[in-house]
């Protein structure tokens, strides 16, 4: 159908216009350089239906639904264009709204768009009664217990039954005699199924329920009365009805997407156990927030758990990886749940290779998806038999799983090398299934190549699993040679290993293998004990250095006696150790306190007893009305002065005083404080936080009071953020004009923050925000596994984890990372195996607190 056509079928010429050809090649440039870009399709398409050009309109709604779930209003917007060529080509248009409504639910969850779609099953589709009816229970199971809005669908379907009872019982009346009988049934069967719509309707509790309960009354005419069950259902429909009414005016009265609302009221539906209205109050929260991950979770878990339904579970997993295809998580239940229902395992072959074309956040993103996929081949083999050949099997090289194990391998150590599986999972997998498969060889083969890696046979823990693996197979011989090999390599816990190799020598060996286990262990921990030794000096002297570095002096050394002791008592008690992690409060301008004019001279001998030692400002009174117009700064540089802090805050105002915080021998402690005069310079002085003065990038905070354990916000987000990406993996000679000139060719950005030390020096991993989503998925698509100064960065969005699971820096995997600690863990030795400590008292032996006089007679000898 040509633009031609369209514009004279509206009947109104003055709502077309001519297509901007120069815009609409914008607009096509910028989605061949980015197909995610969002805003693009919609504008393109804004721009065609204007102008009246329908064919290449349909085509790029085409091409948009290929690449994201529609929102209703847009399939409302594509299929009211098409019902405007209905009178046209009636059969044609018929079928092309058919295909467009029945893609349009599946998208998203809506009323207006169901009834739109029952609307004209009854008036334009063509359809059987049978089947309009099958589209309206669909309906009512979409969208009929939609507490507000559901009566919409279900007035439609009453209206469309009694149209029905009413042409009946018009061929009744104008039918033959021979015919009236027949035609007679069909009217009281007909007026069965109006009554069986009214009694399911005024079993669901829904606004409007009283009006309905009337009409059904004075349809059932005078004599009749509603039957004691369906007032039953009633009642305890309005009761139902009454009890949720103020979970529907709480969404109602606040912004989309309602979050927290949906969230209350769907727990309250879980404490009922209505599965039917829990559903659909997960279907309206997505509609209003599509891109809430922890929502799809949840709707997902319960639907395995609770609905259990294959069709109706496996078409939520569609839509859940279309909406939020950087979640792992999603696909890998996705894949699980395919094979649960028994999918063909093309399914979950497709599902995988749609999956990798995402850019994952991290290594153990790719990783999960990797495991479940082989771990779904794993139970493919093991319940359908390997094809045969004559009298032998396939070979193992030929199996499927090790097809996918190899791949699974390549994959990661091309994008990851050795730190993407830093416990070696994927090979442990696979020599536990050559265990399961009882082929020992095979098993010994994978693992005697993992733990030929360092970062793998430091490890007891995985030394032990192949322990385990041998034991299952009743060969001694081949279990000793494991555990030669392991006490030679681990150095995290060895006494795991040396307990074990005891355990297994004493159970299994001779007194020739016994001894000979019991020399090697004991040389292993020899040498454990030494390295122990070593670092225990180490950390020593290192607490000794801290001392000597420290801030406070214990005074004269040479002061001897009680004297000493009293001052060291004095300097205690008034004061205890400033508490550098958390934020002191301000002090006020008083920079001596003055002793009162009315102390008594008794005071004055008992001060000059004590040693004076001059107040820190820290110790100031407080000026707590002054705390809106000051503000916090710290990491600074301890050779920063006020003359520095000054120059660098001077451009946004007045500056009514810079106060540097300084110990006791006026050396700056690296904060103080800034006060302002107007509220609006603290919030300009604000914006400057991490502002590099000499050197060092500064923290800038609001001067607030710190309750005594409380800790300090996280500024940052710990949510999924669309728009933001996490950038890791980068040299750490990176500048910001070499990644603003990377970044920048994608899009505008927004805002660029690489995280340095606290003296400055980039950690090699960044965050970029973008103004759009679509340009946020434009470069992880074409930036991703760029290199950069000899390293392949990683682009992803950003999804950090909650900082209680969060290890390291902000943009990290949500599950807790292996350890990578290579030092010797100092945990409890075996009581059977530790080395006597020295400061144990011998038999016998009685220790004797010393007094003043025996250490004099020690410096006498």
């Amino acid at each position: 159908m040509s633009g031609s056509d369209s514009s004279s079928s509206s009947g109104d010429e003055s709502d077309t216009m001519e297509v901007d050809e120069t815009q609409l090649q914008q607009l096509e440039d910028r989605i061949l350089e980015n197909p995610y870009d969002y805003s693009a399709h919609t504008e393109m398409i804004t721009l065609l239906q204007t102008g009246g050009d329908v064919d290449r309109c349909r085509e790029v709604r085409e091409r948009m639904s290929g690449l994201f779930p529609l929102s209703p209003e847009l399939w409302m917007a594509w299929i009211a264009q098409e019902r405007l060529f209905y009178d046209l080509d009636k059969e044609r248009v018929s079928e092309t709204l058919k295909n467009l409504y029945s893609r349009a639910v599946k998208d998203y969850v809506s009323v207006q768009l169901w009834c739109q779609y029952c609307s004209d099953a009854v008036s334009i589709l063509n359809f059987t009664p049978e089947r309009t009816r099958e589209i309206f229970e669909e309906a009512l199971s979409a969208v009929g217990l939609h507490v507000t809005k559901g009566a919409e669908v279900w007035g439609l379907f009453l209206e469309y039954e009694e149209a029905l009872l009413a042409v009946t019982n018009d061929h009744i009346q104008e039918g033959d005699a021979a015919d009236k009988e027949m035609l007679q049934d069909m009217y009281n069967e007909q007026r069965k199924r109006v009554d069986s719509v009214y009694q399911r309707h005024l079993s669901v509790p829904l606004q409007g329920m009283e009006e309905v309960m009337t009409e059904y009354k004075k349809w059932l005419g005078a004599g009749q009365t509603v039957s004691e069950s369906l007032q039953t259902r009633y009642d305890a429909a309005i009761q139902k009805r009454d009890s949720v009414l103020q979970f529907e005016e709480a969404v109602e009265m606040t912004a989309a997407p309602h979050t927290e609302e949906y969230q209350c009221y769907i727990e309250h539906e879980r404490k009922e156990g209505d599965p039917g209205r829990v559903t659909s109050l997960f279907e309206r929260a997505l509609t209003d927030d599509p891109l809430n991950v922890a929502r799809w979770s949840d709707y997902l878990r319960y639907l395995d758990q609770v609905i259990k339904v294959k069709d109706v579970v496996l078409r939520v997993y569609g839509r859940a990886v279309r909406n939020i295809p950087w979640e792992s998580g999603v696909w890998v239940s996705y894949m699980t749940a395919q094979q649960r229902y028994q999918l063909h395992f093309s399914h979950i072959e497709e599902t995988l290779e749609e999956s990798l074309k995402n850019g994952f956040q991290d290594s153990a993103s790719y990783l999960a998806i990797w495991k479940e996929y082989l771990v779904c081949h794993w139970r493919q083999e093991r319940f359908k038999p390997l094809k045969t050949n004559g009298s032998s099997t396939e070979s193992l090289e030929n199996r499927p799983l090790n097809e996918a194990f190899q791949r699974a391998v390549n994959h990661m150590n091309q994008k990851f090398g050795e730190e993407g599986d830093r416990t070696g999972s994927l090979v442990r997998f696979m020599a536990e299934c050559e265990g399961v498969r009882e082929d020992p060889d095979s098993m010994r083969e994978l693992l005697s190549g993992l733990f030929e890696s360092k970062l793998y046979k430091e490890q007891a823990r995985l030394w032990m699993e192949w322990v385990n693996l041998e034991q299952r197979f009743a060969q001694p011989d081949h279990t000793r040679r494991v555990y030669q090999k392991a006490i030679q390599c681990t150095t995290d816990n060895p006494e795991l290993l040396i307990q074990n190799f005891m355990m297994f020598e004493s159970l299994y060996g001779t007194m020739e293998t016994h001894d000979a286990a019991s020399l090697k262990c004991n040389r292993l921990k020899k040498r454990v004990d030494e390295k122990r030794a070593k670092e225990a000096a180490r950390e020593k002297q290192r607490k000794g250095d801290d001392k000597k570095k420290g801030p406070q002096k214990k005074g004269d050394d040479r002061t001897k006696g009680p004297q000493k002791n009293q001052q060291k008592k004095h300097d205690d008690k008034p004061s205890k150790k400033p508490d550098t992690s958390s934020k002191p409060p301000p002090p006020s301008n008083t920079n001596k306190r003055k002793l009162s004019s009315n102390s008594s001279m008794e005071e004055a001998p008992k001060q000059q007893k004590k040693t004076e030692f001059p107040k820190s400002e820290e110790d100031q009174p407080i000026d707590k009305s002054r705390y809106p117009v000051t503000v916090f700064v710290s990491n600074l540089s301890y050779s920063a002065t006020e003359d520095d802090l000054n120059n660098t805050f001077k451009h946004i105002g007045s500056i009514v005083d810079i106060r540097l915080v300084k110990s006791v021998n006026n050396k700056s402690r690296g904060f103080g404080y800034i006060e302002f005069h107007t509220r609006e310079e603290v919030l300009a002085a604000l914006e400057m936080d991490r502002v590099a003065i000499l050197g060092r990038p500064c923290y800038i905070s609001e001067c607030k009071e710190k309750q005594q354990g409380q800790k300090a916000d996280f500024k940052f987000s710990t949510k999924m953020e669309s728009q933001k990406l996490y950038v890791s993996n980068l040299p750490y000679t990176a500048t910001e004009e070499e990644i603003r000139g990377l970044f920048g060719v994608i899009g505008e950005i927004k805002s660029l923050r690489m995280v340095t030390t606290k003296s400055g020096k980039f950690k090699g991993f960044l965050y970029v925000e973008y103004g759009s989503e679509a340009e946020a998925r434009k470069a992880v698509l074409e930036l991703n596994d760029k290199e950069i100064g000899g390293r392949a960065m990683s682009v992803a969005i950003s999804n950090p984890p909650s900082k209680s699971a969060a290890g390291g820096s902000g943009g990290g995997p949500s599950e807790p990372a292996p350890q990578r600690q290579k030092q010797a863990v100092n945990f409890a030795i075996p009581r059977a195996l530790a080395a006597p400590k020295q400061s144990e008292k011998k038999d016998g032996e009685q220790k004797a607190m010393m007094s003043n006089s025996d250490f004099a007679k020690l410096f006498k000898k």
